[in-house]
C-alpha cells in the first residue's frame, strides 16, 4: 500500500530497488512478459514476530545451478566493475 511508503527509510528505498534490479537480471521464457509484483501484508505470516509481511511475486524461470553457484561464491562476482557503487550484484548479498 502506498501509506506505508512515506515512512520507508532510505535503506528500504535501496531494499525494493534492489528487488526491482534482480528482477530485470532474472530469466524468462520465450515469449512471456516479465512481471512483477509487491504485497504487503498487514500481519506476520512468516511467524517471525514482524509487524507485516513484504511479498514479491515474479514469473521468472527459477533458480539454474549457474545461480546456485554464483550465490554459493559471493566473493568471485561477475560485477566486479561495478563493486564501488555498493549495491547488490546479481543474486548476491551484501551489507
Amino acid at each position: 500500500s502506498p501509506a506505508y511508503l512515506p515512512s520507508c527509510t532510505r535503506k528500504t528505498y535501496h531494499f525494493l530497488i534492489k528487488l526491482i534490479q534482480n528482477a530485470e537480471e532474472n530469466e524468462y521464457e520465450e515469449g512471456v512478459e516479465p512481471t512483477l509484483e509487491f504485497v504487503m501484508t498487514k500481519k506476520d505470516i512468516t511467524g517471525s514476530g514482524a509487524p507485516a509481511t513484504l511479498l514479491v511475486f515474479n514469473n521468472e524461470v527459477g533458480f539454474s545451478r549457474k545461480n546456485m553457484d554464483s550465490i554459493c561464491s559471493v566473493r568471485h562476482s561477475k560485477k566486479k566493475g561495478k563493486r564501488h557503487q555498493g549495491f547488490i550484484g546479481e543474486k548476491e548479498l551484501h551489507d
